[in-house]
């Protein structure tokens, strides 16, 4: 019996052992999710790549798409018949946003759309504000139509404010500073 006795106490023992290392392992390392989003900004031309995305897919009436590339955003629409206009967007030139009234949200910068007609072959027009979303109360440009989906707009927002500051870290010619 002391031999039985002595088995039980060792296999009670190393019972035991095992349950009090088990406990002073330190819990397994979660793994990282497979999508990890960026901790940093993206780059300027993602960026641009990104809001000229959702300009294609918002483009409003009868506008069709012609092109994106390095930053310029092109589309046509017919202004009377069988005259087509020629809309760029140039987004390294968007150097101002505003919420000019609560709900009308537009951008600008200088020179960033010109439009050109087939029939004004010479003659080309430059804007500076395009309306991104609201009721547009200046009757800006509003080839686009985000309205409906606040939370795009307010992407949008902090989309241009990220291009904004890159365009922006630009001088002037002649400036100073």
């Amino acid at each position: 019996m002391t031999k039985q006795l002595k088995f039980a106490v060792v296999l009670l023992l190393t019972v035991a052992s095992m349950n009090a290392n088990a406990q002073k392992k330190a819990p397994a390392k979660a793994t990282k999710p497979s999508t990890e989003s960026k901790s940093s900004k993206p780059s300027k031309q993602e960026t641009m790549d990104w809001i000229a995305g959702k300009m294609k897919e918002n483009l409003t009436g009868y506008r069709e798409f012609i092109s994106y590339h390095d930053g310029i955003f092109k589309y046509k629409k017919e202004w009377k018949a069988f005259v087509f206009c020629t809309t760029s967007i140039d987004l390294n030139k968007i150097t101002k946003m505003s919420s000019e009234y609560s709900e009308d949200f537009y951008i600008s910068g200088k020179g960033s759309n010109t439009v050109t007609c087939d029939d004004e072959a010479k003659t080309v027009s430059y804007y500076q504000d395009i309306s991104i979303s609201g009721p547009n109360y200046n009757n800006y440009g509003a080839p686009f139509n985000f309205t409906p989906d606040q939370a795009l707009v307010d992407r949008l927002k902090k989309a241009f404010a990220t291009l904004i500051e890159y365009n922006s870290a630009k001088k002037e010619e002649g400036e100073a500073f």
